[in-house]
């Protein structure tokens, strides 16, 4: 673990385990120092909450793009998501700077732009 990052907890949902996040200390949310490999900090949202803020953000990128006069024939978002003890899911500056890195890829089928939700991105 780098010096400049603490442990946070995250619950994964209302009723499920946490999972143990690092962190980078800048910017983190938690105020309160701890010992290295101690837990700082146990988040204020759930990873699913969290993530349900990226997944409303995916989704107007989704419509922005493929309702353009010449929408592409294939979208493709890359997400750099850091997690914060207060704000839950932050999109990154860069990808390379997130606890994760999500890429999501539509593509256009024969029968017309893609559909939010449908995985295959056939409508």
């Amino acid at each position: 673990m780098a010096d400049d990052s603490q442990l946070l907890s995250v619950p994964l949902d209302a009723h499920g385990a946490p999972v143990v996040v690092e962190v980078g200390t800048a910017g983190s949310g938690i105020v309160r120092a701890s010992r290295p490999g101690e837990i700082a900090a146990t988040a204020a949202h759930t990873l699913t909450e969290s993530f349900d803020q990226v997944r409303a953000a995916a989704a107007v990128l989704l419509d922005r793009m493929t309702t353009l006069p010449s929408p592409p024939g294939k979208v493709e978002i890359e997400l750099g998501v850091k997690i914060n003890a207060e704000a839950g899911a932050i999109i990154a500056k860069t990808a390379a700077e997130g606890n994760f890195v999500i890429r999501l890829t539509w593509e256009r089928g024969t029968d017309g732009p893609p559909v939010p939700g449908d995985p295959t991105g056939t409508g």
